[in-house]
């Protein structure tokens, strides 16, 4: 699931086809190379969908599905 907020862009990709984990990037001024920032995160399922029905709640937008694991560049996970 992609969100679009004034300020923030939100991504949930799943961790696993089961769709128990998911990765959560937030990219805050999306598009603004000069001051655009990602964070990562790794989440269960249910504090995405809190996550995902506060945003909501607050006005921020369904723009997209990701129905894919992030295979960016720019994120490793931690291994234990």
């Amino acid at each position: 699931m992609q969100l679009l907020t004034s300020a923030t862009q939100i991504d949930y990709y799943p961790v696993t086809p089961s769709g128990t984990r998911f990765i959560r990037r937030v990219t805050w001024h999306p598009g603004d190379a000069e001051t655009e920032m990602t964070t990562f995160s790794t989440i269960v399922k249910s504090e995405m969908m809190y996550d995902a029905n506060q945003h909501i709640a607050n006005g921020a937008t369904v723009t997209d599905f990701n129905i894919h694991c992030y295979n960016g560049p720019d994120y490793s996970p931690m291994a234990c």
